[in-house]
């Protein structure tokens, strides 16, 4: 049985190691990787594989080999990206900065666990996550007719924050160069827009424009 591991998300310092697994001392037979490896600023992607299969794969005659590839594969624009960005990340301890800027956001996300609606707050490295609830209690949602998740979105890009809110959970990936004073700025709107949006939900009311 192969391990298959998808770094996609987490690869590339994301969560303070280069690679998520990298947390639980556990080594894939294959992994697959894109976004991190250029920040995404080109599309680009592919896989690692151990030396298990590689050989598997080499010591197949030619004409019987394993042959995978699309019309942009290798393109060169793409890779000649990414290894300028892995240089930069390596350069600027960006890995490291992650981990440390990761560990001081979730301290700070922890402090709205106090709000009346925050549920679950989890992070690691510059990934994190807040839940947001109708019950603490019984971990239970907002009825889908009262809109949270998007008035959330709507909220937090008002107050200039731009990130995902998945069924109700403000999913937060800030890049690997954000500033302390912007990883502050994030969480006082994360602490604002909720707070602003679950107020006017229990009361029944349309959430109003901010002044």
């Amino acid at each position: 049985m192969l391990f298959i591991a998808d770094d996609v998300i987490t690869g590339f310092g994301r969560t303070g190691r280069w690679f998520g697994l990298d947390h639980y001392g556990v080594e894939p037979d294959i992994m697959q990787f894109a976004k991190g490896i250029t920040s995404g600023y080109v599309p680009l992607g592919g896989i690692g594989v151990s030396d298990t299969v590689r050989d598997v794969i080499n010591g197949v005659p030619p004409g019987k080999r394993w042959m995978h590839a699309f019309t942009y594969s290798g393109h060169p624009t793409c890779c000649a990206v990414a290894l300028s960005n892995l240089d930069i990340i390596e350069r600027e301890q960006l890995v490291e900065r992650s981990a440390a800027a990761g560990a001081r956001l979730l301290q700070k996300l922890r402090t709205l666990e106090v709000l009346e609606a925050v549920g679950h707050v989890r992070g690691q490295g510059l990934i994190a996550a807040v839940e947001v609830f109708a019950d603490k209690t019984t971990r239970s949602l907002f009825p889908a007719e009262a809109g949270l998740t998007q008035k959330l979105t709507d909220a937090m890009l008002e107050r200039g924050v731009y990130t995902r809110v998945a069924m109700d959970c403000i999913c937060i990936a800030p890049p690997l160069v954000t500033t302390d004073a912007q990883l502050d700025q994030i969480v006082d709107t994360v602490r604002d827009a909720v707070t602003h949006v679950v107020g006017a939900v229990k009361k029944g009311l349309s959430v109003p424009a901010r002044s």
